[in-house]
């Protein structure tokens, strides 16, 4: 029986679900308990679906960490600052990502998708929002890229090859960002259920693919993107400098950019408050990605870190 169990587990294609199963249970039921937690220590109150998505990813980490020795992949190298310096690759790709997402936005303005304006706000609440997005964009792009690039397409790389693996973490990681409830359901802070109430209503946008596919198209792209760095360097540093600029772009752009909504049939977005991360202009975010994916295969080993060994997208696969 335990023979076939590690049989089964070393396939990462059985290993993956399976942990991300048990970690979405496990989050719904604790995700309650953590929000309470997170509310006294933010003193703010905290949306049940973060604490619930947040409590999901960590859960899954710690449970790739037990389950390590049947885990084809190798996050300690990609991520390990001696044999990689972090510092050239990650900064890098925080700068490109930005400047890649300022011309999205300077072309939607100027086709009519929104425009810019003069952000009301003092110097002060500027640095302490900088600072804030900064912080917080590192930590989700440190997590994200160990989990997505890290875990799931390594380890996938190992039993189907680069090509496919790239697919399946690509169109995984797009579908994610749309688990997220459509309406939030009214759960007390009480409410046991509350985390598994979350975790059912996640799969609420699914019912109407059509509205997100072209927005899930932009970020399959940035997973494709985000996978070329990273084999391009062997490292997971630049694609968490492309992830950290996109997601801090994506924190700020509200307080200087005005969205135009569906006024083009270019423009748009699935969210009640959109945002560039989600693929505000579908058509833009494609051609913008596909020709930044195109300069990182060309031309992504210049962002190199000395020691790196890098691993070309034909190469990798089986092992």
């Amino acid at each position: 029986m335990s023979e076939t169990k590690e049989g089964l587990l070393s396939k990462s294609y059985v290993l993956i679900p399976f942990v991300l199963i048990c970690a979405g249970v496990a989050a719904a039921a604790l995700a309650p308990l953590a929000k309470v937690v997170a509310d006294s220590v933010l003193h703010k109150e905290v949306h049940l679906y973060s604490v619930f998505y947040r409590c999901a990813a960590l859960f899954a980490i710690v449970l790739f960490i037990v389950w390590r020795k049947y885990l084809k992949s190798q996050v300690s190298s990609s991520i390990n600052p001696k044999q990689n310096p972090p510092g050239k690759p990650f900064i890098g790709g925080f700068v490109i990502g930005l400047v890649a997402l300022l011309v999205v936005a300077a072309v939607m303005a100027i086709l009519g998708g929104g425009r810019f304006k003069n952000p009301q706000i003092t110097t002060g609440d500027f640095w302490r929002a900088f600072g804030a997005a900064l912080g917080s964009v590192i930590l989700i792009a440190f997590i994200e890229e160990v989990f997505f690039r890290g875990i799931v397409f390594q380890g996938l790389r190992a039993d189907l090859g680069a090509g496919l693996a790239m697919i399946i973490a690509a169109a995984f990681f797009a579908l994610v960002h749309f688990m997220r409830p459509q309406e939030l359901p009214n759960v007390s802070a009480s409410d046991p259920l509350g985390g598994f109430k979350v975790l059912i209503h996640g799969f609420d946008r699914y019912g109407n693919f059509g509205e997100i596919l072209p927005f899930a198209v932009g970020l399959f792209l940035i997973g494709i993107l985000l996978t070329v760095a990273y084999l391009k360097t062997s490292a997971l540093f630049l694609p968490m400098g492309f992830h950290a600029g996109f997601v801090f772009f994506g924190k700020l752009d509200k307080r200087f950019f005005d969205y135009a909504g569906k006024a083009s049939r270019l423009f748009g977005s699935p969210d009640a408050y959109p945002s560039f991360l989600k693929g505000v202009d579908a058509v833009l975010m494609w051609l913008m990605v596909i020709a930044l994916t195109i300069v990182v295969a060309l031309v992504g080993h210049t962002l190199q870190s000395r020691g790196g060994e890098a691993v070309s997208p034909g190469k990798g696969g089986r092992r």
